[in-house]
């Protein structure tokens, strides 16, 4: 999981072109591993494309009553509605690739 927040703060400081902290990255705990916040953003970030889009599935399956209930505004926010128009962006780090989808 290190190397996934390690690659997505790359991401972030290559695409914002300014140097940020790297433990405002959190995990999420109901897509653990997968889903990162990072300034109030979300981003999906695995080593595998075929994680992020099984991720996709999963989460534009998913209804309000799957979900606990102080993080149903979360999960059920557009963004995550709208998710699977986003193309995973492949980023390499130290010769390894992720592929990264900002939310």
């Amino acid at each position: 999981m290190k190397d996934r927040m390690l690659a997505l703060g790359l991401y972030i400081n290559e695409r914002l072109g300014k140097n940020i902290n790297f433990k405002q990255i959190k995990g999420d705990p109901i897509y653990r591993g997968v889903l990162f916040t990072c300034m109030k953003e979300d981003y999906l970030v695995s080593n595998k494309k075929s994680e992020v889009i099984n991720t996709i599935v999963t989460m534009s399956r998913k209804k309000a009553e799957d979900y606990p209930q102080k993080m149903v505004k979360r999960y059920t926010h557009t963004k995550f509605r709208k998710i699977r128009e986003r193309k995973p962006v492949e980023f390499k780090v130290k010769g390894k690739s992720y592929f990264i989808i900002h939310l």
